[in-house]
């Protein structure tokens, strides 16, 4: 049996209300004809006299331009209201920087109404983003933390594995020893995928040598399945090692994320990794004229992985493609010091 929603979760029909300023017109327009109305009989003026066809044309009119004059009025003073009202709409944490454009208002309530919305997304962003890089910082500690026990811990074992099976194959009868030596090669084969499992989950040339360093190693181990390998291209006028730490990483996993998609999908032959300036930071381009395809249908890709990482740090990661075209992952970096708020601001 299906679990029914509860009455009062249900979602009503959605149905069209009027707008504040048209309320507040239609109750204007009925003390307007009231007031008229009033008046005439204040001034013992005969109803049939109302009745009278320059008497409705006159009431008619007056009641018009009155209604004309409050519309002018009313819609001169909610449309600062109704642009905020659609910034709001358009608010998607996903892709901040959205702000209501304060000093188009003319009533202080809506002026304060704007600022106080602004403080609040500011404030809304600035957790997102704190909260964010400390979830990004606790990924790659934990990374550190599984690379270092596949380092050490699984690498000694295997080492002391090989050195056994070696000790074993100098004693051992000709027939034993191919089966050892077979056996060793299969425990070489894992010590060094450990190894290479334990470099990504936390490169040490990142750490050691700075993020141009690192990723010139990445670019010289990459190799497609059919053997054709990358080119960095890296503008003179760039330093990615003024980078922040958290932003230096985005940039590694971005590359090292891209160029591992080329390998399982792309058949590319030309692989590039260029790094040029932008107008707020560096731009990494990696780009391959391999089988493309739709990105609206890729799964598998890690494309919503990087977004977030670059989300992280300010930046915005966008991907151009189409199948037989070849593939540009593009991320753009925004280095800028975020906006303080201040304390106690209303």
């Amino acid at each position: 049996m299906g679990c029914r929603p509860h009455p009062m979760l249900r979602r009503s029909p959605t149905r069209r209300r009027p707008s504040l300023a048209a309320q507040v017109l239609a109750v204007n327009a009925l003390l307007v004809c009231a007031a008229i109305l009033a008046s005439a009989v204040g001034d013992d003026v005969r109803i049939q006299d109302l009745a009278s066809t320059q008497s409705q044309l006159l009431l008619t009119a007056a009641i018009l331009a009155s209604i004309l004059v409050n519309g002018l009025v009313l819609r001169r003073r909610f449309a600062p209201l109704e642009e905020l009202i659609a910034t709001m709409e358009r608010v998607d944490l996903a892709h901040p920087g959205v702000r209501a454009t304060v000093g188009h208002a003319d009533t202080e309530e809506v002026a304060r109404l704007q600022q106080a919305f602004n403080r609040m997304l500011a404030r809304v962003e600035e957790e997102r983003a704190t909260t964010s890089r400390a979830v990004l910082r606790g990924q790659e500690a934990e990374r550190a933390r599984i690379a270092r026990d596949l380092h050490d811990e699984a690498n000694q074992s295997l080492t002391g594995l090989l050195l056994r099976l070696q000790a074993a194959a100098h004693d051992a009868p000709p027939a034993l020893a191919a089966e050892l030596a077979e056996t060793r090669e299969l425990a070489s084969r894992a010590m060094h995928e450990l190894l290479r499992l334990a470099r990504e989950l936390r490169p040490a040339a990142l750490d050691d040598h700075g993020l141009h360093e690192a990723l010139h190693g990445q670019v010289d181990r990459f190799r497609t399945p059919g053997g054709a390998r990358a080119r960095l291209d890296l503008a003179p006028t760039v330093d990615l090692d003024a980078l922040d730490p958290d932003e230096q990483l985005v940039v590694y996993r971005v590359v090292q994320e891209s160029l591992s998609n080329v390998f399982r999908h792309a058949r590319a032959r030309h692989v590039t990794v260029e790094v040029t300036p932008g107008a707020a930071g560096p731009v990494v381009r990696v780009c391959d004229d391999g089988c493309g395809f739709a990105p609206r249908h890729a799964d598998g890709t890690g494309l919503e992985g990087m977004r977030e990482r670059a989300r992280l740090v300010g930046g915005r990661l966008s991907v151009r493609s189409r199948p037989g075209a070849g593939t540009t992952v593009e991320l753009a970096l925004a280095v800028r010091a975020p906006t303080p708020i201040p304390i106690g601001a209303p």
